[in-house]
C-alpha cells in the first residue's frame, strides 16, 4: 500500500511553514491562504488551517534509508530538533516489524516518526537530507472500536493486518504503507498521550479502487 497524500488539521499555519518548509527544507508543491503541501519523497503531506483545532493532534511515520539512521537522528538534532525519549532512550528498535525508529514534535505537537525498516532494500550510500525522506508510511486513525473499524477497511480495500494486530493497535496495509488503527484510549508510543479524533484525508493506492468515510465523516480514505 502507498500512500499518496495525507491531509491534516492545522492551528499553526505559518509555524508548519516554517517547520516543513525552511527547517526541515521539504519542497512546497502547494500554497495557499488556507493549504499547504509538502514533497515527502514519494508522497504528500498537506495541512489545511483549522480554526476548530485545539490540542488535537497526529501521528504520522515516514521512512527513511535502512542503512540512514544515525545519520537521521544526527540531522535531526543538527536542526534544534528535541527528539523525544524514555528514560535513557531515544531510539526505539521494534523485533516483530525489525525496524528502528525516533520520534519528535512539529509545531502543532504532532507525533512525528522516522522509520528505517531493515527487511526492505533500499539502502543508499549519499549524505542523509531531506531527499532521504522516502515516502510516508503511517497515519494514525484512532477510533472507538478497532476491530470493527479495522474489518471495514480490510474489506472496503482488500487490506491484510500485519505486524502485530490486536484489540486495541492494528496496522493495516503493509510494510510500505499503513493505517495504524489505535483504540483512543490506548495511549501513543513514546510519549503516552492519548490518541485524538481530527479531520483526516488520506489519498492511497490500494489493490481495489474504493472510499470510505469513517467518525462521522472526520476520516475520509480514498483509493485509487
Amino acid at each position: 500500500m502507498e500512500l499518496k497524500e495525507v491531509l491534516l488539521g492545522t492551528h499553526s499555519f505559518e509555524a508548519i511553514k516554517a517547520f516543513y518548509g525552511s527547517l526541515l527544507d521539504l519542497q512546497v508543491v502547494e500554497e495557499n491562504p488556507s493549504r499547504l503541501s509538502f514533497q515527502v519523497g514519494e508522497s504528500v503531506l498537506a495541512f489545511q488551517e483549522s480554526s476548530h483545532m485545539e490540542n488535537e493532534f497526529y501521528h504520522i511515520a515516514v521512512t527513511i534509508p535502512t542503512n540512514k539512521f544515525i545519520e537521521a537522528k544526527q540531522w535531526i538534532i543538527d536542526r534544534g530538533i528535541s527528539l523525544i525519549s524514555r528514560p535513557q532512550e531515544d531510539e526505539f528498535f521494534f523485533e516483530n516489524w525489525n525496524a528502528t525508529a525516533l520520534y519528535f514534535y512539529d509545531p502543532d505537537h504532532n507525533l512525528v516518526e522516522f522509520i528505517a525498516h531493515h527487511t526492505l532494500n533500499n539502502a543508499v550510500t549519499e549524505a542523509f537530507g531531506p531527499h532521504s525522506l522516502l515516502r510516508i508510511s503511517e497515519i494514525g486513525l484512532p477510533v472507538d472500536d478497532v476491530s470493527e473499524v479495522s474489518r471495514i477497511i480490510t474489506e472496503t480495500f482488500q487490506l491484510d493486518s500485519w505486524g502485530g494486530a490486536g484489540q486495541k493497535f492494528a496496522p493495516l496495509g503493509d510494510v510500505e504503507g499503513s493505517f495504524i488503527v489505535i483504540d483512543k484510549q490506548r495511549p501513543w508510543f513514546p510519549d503516552d498521550r492519548l490518541p485524538v479524533v481530527f479531520n483526516t484525508r488520506v489519498l492511497f493506492e490500494a489493490p481495489c479502487s474504493a472510499s470510505l468515510s469513517l467518525h462521522n465523516g472526520l476520516y475520509e480514505l480514498r483509493s485509487n
